[in-house]
This record gives C-alpha cells, sequence and structure tokens, in this order.
C-alpha cells in the first residue's frame, strides 16, 4: 500500500501490463484506487515510450549498429510502419515483445515528434483502463469463485507473476533460438 503507486509508475516506464494489472487487482483489494492507478499507468507508459522515442531519435543508430539483432526488430517495425504507420504507435502498447523497441524504431525515422506523441498518448489512455480494469475484474472472479479472497491474496499474486514469468521466459527463450536459426 505504502509504495504500491510508486512501484505502478516505474513498472508503467518499461513493460508494465502486469504491473497496471496488479494494480487493478490490489484496487479490487482495496489497497489501491482505481481511480489513481489508470492515469498514473497512462503517464508512466506516455514518459516511458517518449524517452525510447527520443533515444531513438539522438543515440537510436548508433545503438542499433551495434546490436544486429536488435536492429532486424526495428528494421521489422519499419516495414510495419510503412503499411499500418498510426496503428503501429497507438497499439504499440499490446505487441508484446515489441513494446519498447517501437518507440526506438520510430525514433530513428522521420516520424514528428508531436505525431508520435499523440498517438502514444492515446495509444496509453485506452491501454491503461484495459489493463487495469482487466486485472479489477480478475479479482471480482476469483472472489466470486473461490468467496473470501482475501485469504489467498499472496497466492494468487505470487501465482499471477510466476505464470507471466515463465511466459515472458518461454517467448524470449524461443526469440533466442530463431534469432540464432
Amino acid at each position: 500500500v505504502q509504495y504500491g503507486y510508486v512501484a505502478l509508475f516505474l513498472g508503467t516506464l518499461l513493460e508494465g501490463e502486469t504491473v497496471v494489472a496488479l494494480a487493478g487487482f490490489a484496487a479490487y483489494q482495496g489497497y489501491l484506487k482505481l481511480g489513481y492507478i489508470i492515469p498514473i499507468a497512462i503517464v508512466g507508459a506516455l514518459i516511458g515510450d517518449q524517452a525510447f522515442f527520443y533515444f531513438g531519435r539522438y543515440k537510436g543508430k548508433r545503438f542499433l549498429d551495434k546490436r544486429p539483432n536488435l536492429k532486424k526488430r526495428v528494421d521489422y517495425v519499419h516495414q510495419l510502419s510503412e503499411r499500418y504507420h498510426g496503428w503501429i504507435i497507438f497499439g504499440s502498447r499490446f505487441m508484446y515483445g515489441f513494446r519498447a523497441i517501437i518507440p526506438v524504431a520510430f525514433g530513428t525515422s522521420n516520424t514528428s515528434a508531436t505525431k508520435f506523441f499523440l498517438l502514444n498518448l492515446l495509444g496509453a489512455i485506452v491501454w491503461a483502463p484495459i489493463f487495469a480494469l482487466g486485472g479489477y475484474a480478475f479479482g471480482n472472479a476469483i472472489q466470486h469463485f473461490l468467496g473470501n479472497v482475501r485469504r489467498f491474496e499472496i497466492e494468487i499474486m505470487v501465482g499471477i507473476v510466476v505464470i507471466i514469468a515463465l511466459a515472458q521466459g518461454i517467448f524470449y527463450l524461443i526469440r533466442k533460438r530463431n534469432e540464432h536459426q
């Protein structure tokens, strides 16, 4: 409770889906307020993506030249952006595994900073409530099926974190395996 909003903000600077969903679950439990979670998640996600965008704008090309595997992903984002330009920016936070690289990729392109900011803001405004309310609804569903969920809150949160960590680990291993082929 004491550091929940700070953890939420810091978690949303990077890939924050898990953090926002857990904050929604904590709101269901009465530890945090949903009315604070959503704006904090929007601001954190927006600041994080803008930082990645400007990193791409000012340091991206040199950074990517030293990392050919990462450069392949940026090139793929550039290909996608030719076809779905605005939609890629708007939906980037919903694209697992590309969340941090998409702003860097657009930073290395000729996309205007204003256009990126506005589409990024709209994406954050849609994204934050979906994950926060999803975590809240998950708490409601668990309580419906298990009764008083407070008895199991630690186990549930640990279970969620373990499942998400396993899924991310599996995706990471698959991506690394595909890069070496």
